[in-house]
């Protein structure tokens, strides 16, 4: 282990809600080993849709939190609390309620906007960082599939403005569902992410507020120099919704930040490459070099 006392204790396993003012929070604590906050995305699903990252309880005690708003937490009573720094405040107060001294921070795509807040905000409770496949600003459009010039922007167009004439929880799911399982490189893994996302509730209001609000207000790249904890960043060489080169941008601002471009993945590397991902992950979790 890292420090003697990254230990879950027994009150952990399980399910619980946290009061946080007139609402609460929901979160769940699955596996064994050091614990792993599982930095939820910021614009209105659960955190716990992300079961596919559940192989990584093996070796890892996963700590899965909903934002404000959606599965299992509470109401949002402001619009403000739609926001990354809320969701940051709510991640602390969890690890403060678990009596945890700190944990591995791991965030995919929009997750890694609220994982490298998390880092900025609370250093002394970041003990190693993990970033996959995201972006320290919310202009990250460029070279994806929601860029003009990308090939697919069409298919991408047409899903987009059949959702936005009927803006509902339905339609939106139906839009992530087209477009996320055409990142999905592995052919087996497309039924899993498809799965993944016809199967959670979203909040078009945290989703709204997201796109109209926080996209704008994320930007970290100044502050990227101030992480000091031992970080990795991982990337997709395929990931259309990402460019890899906002990952490249985060190993160069970062001090000693470890970087993996995973040559086979999109932008879910745990399930297009699951064998090197956990290798990887593992290594850099647990001590050892990242290959």
């Amino acid at each position: 282990m890292i420090i003697p006392d990254w230990n879950i204790p027994p009150k952990a396993g399980g399910t619980f809600r946290l009061s946080r003012g007139k609402t609460w929070i929901g979160y769940t604590a699955r596996g064994k080993g050091p614990p792993c906050i599982i930095c939820p995305v910021p614009w209105g699903v659960s955190s716990h849709q992300w079961n596919t990252l559940l192989a990584m309880s093996d070796f890892l005690t996963l700590i899965f939190v909903d934002p404000r708003g959606t599965g299992i937490s509470g109401p949002v009573f402001d619009k403000q609390e739609y926001g990354i720094p809320t969701l940051v405040d709510d991640l602390e107060a969890v690890r403060n309620a678990l009596g945890i001294s700190s944990w591995l921070v791991m965030g995919q795509s929009a997750g890694g906007f609220t994982a490298l807040e998390y880092a900025l905000a609370f250093p002394q409770a970041a003990e190693k960082l993990m970033v996959i496949c995201s972006s320290p600003t919310g202009f990250f459009h460029k070279g994806t599939i929601r860029d003009k010039n990308h090939p697919r922007y069409p298919e991408v167009k047409e899903n987009a403005e059949k959702f936005r004439r009927e803006f509902t929880a339905e339609n939106f799911r139906a839009y992530m569902r087209s477009v996320y399982v055409m990142d999905v490189q592995r052919e087996g893994a497309k039924a899993e992410v498809d799965a993944m996302f016809a199967s959670t509730d979203i909040s078009i209001e945290r989703y709204k507020y997201f796109a109209t609000v926080e996209l704008s207000r994320y930007n970290v790249l100044a502050k990227l120099p101030a992480i000091a904890c031992p970080t990795l960043i991982i990337a997709g060489k395929h990931d259309i919704h990402v460019s890899p080169s906002h990952s490249e941008t985060m190993r160069e601002r970062i001090p000693n930040a470890r970087y993996v471009l995973m040559e086979r993945s999109g932008h879910f590397p745990w399930l297009d490459e699951p064998e090197k991902f956990t290798e990887v992950a593992k290594n850099f979790i647990l001590g050892g070099e990242t290959k």
